[in-house]
Formats: structure tokens, sequence, C-alpha cells
């Protein structure tokens, strides 16, 4: 599967489409939520974030109490997010979890995609969400660009994603564009791709994504 070109007429296109299914209202309404409750230091402010964005994006979160807790602890240890390159590093920083339930059982979470959203909306649209639409669509741009796909395995953290996300960026000539409006591209367009499998192939989600993603590979190794 050859992607499309990224165009101005055909980002425009798909921003347009993204804005159609209220996109752009929910983000308003959840930047506000970050405004209101603006205190990282406060557990309460802390918590309704994390409460909202867990259920708004099925983020399946079972226990958000650690991640209330590490966002506070995190928050203390720093000196201020003041540059992108401190939220970037925020992101990391909180996404990883640990715990003990009440029977001393241990558990471990790498909640990236996750952190990524809460610190996309208190970075206020500066940082990238990462999501596998993302991730898929980005990697698939610069294989198509560069012929060199060798695999769409995840990111190993959050830095490693925004520096794929800006290498796109510079590779596709798309550097005018802000995060934000880039962000919101990739999103629209990957999940455009695979809702299209899921209609033509009766699949699943994942069975949906993976099609895509031998669509993709087929495509790439054809050019190489």
């Amino acid at each position: 599967m050859e992607l499309q070109k990224p165009t101005k007429e055909f980002i425009r296109e798909i921003l347009e489409f993204y804005d159609k299914e209220e996109g752009n209202e929910l983000n308003e309404n959840l930047l506000k939520l970050f405004k209101t409750f603006n205190n990282d230091l406060n557990k309460y402010d802390v918590l309704i974030k994390v409460a909202s964005l867990n259920k708004i994006y099925s983020t399946a979160i079972t226990n958000i109490n650690p991640v209330v807790g590490q966002i506070i602890k995190i928050t203390k240890e720093n000196n201020g997010l003041n540059e992108l390159d401190d939220f970037v590093n925020f992101v990391d920083k909180i996404s990883r979890i640990e715990w003990t339930n009440n029977k001393g059982k241990t558990f471990k979470r790498n909640n990236m995609s996750f952190a990524s959203k809460y610190v996309h909306f208190l970075s206020e649209y500066e940082t990238p969400i990462y999501d596998s639409y993302i991730w898929i669509v980005i990697k698939g741009y610069l294989g198509q660009k560069n012929g060199d796909l060798k695999s769409f395995n995840n990111p190993e953290n959050f830095k490693e994603f925004y520096l794929t996300f800006n290498k796109f960026k510079k590779e596709l000539n798309l550097e005018s564009y802000s995060n934000y409006e880039i962000d919101k591209f990739l999103w629209q367009y990957g999940k455009n791709l695979i809702l299209e499998i899921e209609a033509e192939l009766n699949l699943n989600l994942e069975q949906s994504k993976s099609e895509l993603k031998k669509r993709i590979k087929a495509y790439n190794k054809e050019l190489s």
C-alpha cells in the first residue's frame, strides 16, 4: 500500500475531517480542564485529569492511583517545565509506574501512550501524542521515503518517538506545520486507513492494524 503524499491539499482534507469528527472541540475542552485543574502537586487536580483521559481515550489503566502518585512525585522533583525538551523528558518520567497490591504482588507498567496524552495537554499541544495509528503512519512514510522500513517495533521510549516524529517532519518537508497539526493529521489518516480495512475484510482493530502494516511493508519491499 502506498501512503498518499502529504501535500498541503491532502493534509488540509484530513484536518477538516478531524474537525468534523469533533476532535478539535474535544481537545479544546480537555485543554480547559488542564488549565482549570492546573496544580500537579495537588492530588485531586491530577486525579481529575488522569481519570478523564483514561475514560475518554480508553487507555485501560485499571489502577489510576499509582499514576497520580508518579505525576506528583516527578512534578516535585522537577524545576518546572519551561522548554519543549522538558515536556518530552517528563513523558518518560511519568510513564513508567510500579505499585504493590494489598496481597504484596508488585506490578509494573509503561503508560507511554497515556503519559503522552497527559503531557500533550499539559504543554498546550506542543508535544505530540504517541499512538499506534500515528506510529504506523510515520514509519510507513519514512520507509517509502528512504526505503529503510525494517519493522514497526514500538519505540523504546517517548524520546525515541519524538526524534522519529521530528525526522518525519523534516524529511517530508512538513516543518512549517505545528506539532499539533501533524499529530492530528497522522492520527486521523491512520484511523481512516484502519477503518477501511476493517470494513473491507471484516477484521477487528488489532487485525486491521496488522493488515495495514503488512500492506505498507509489501509496498516498501517493491520499492527496494
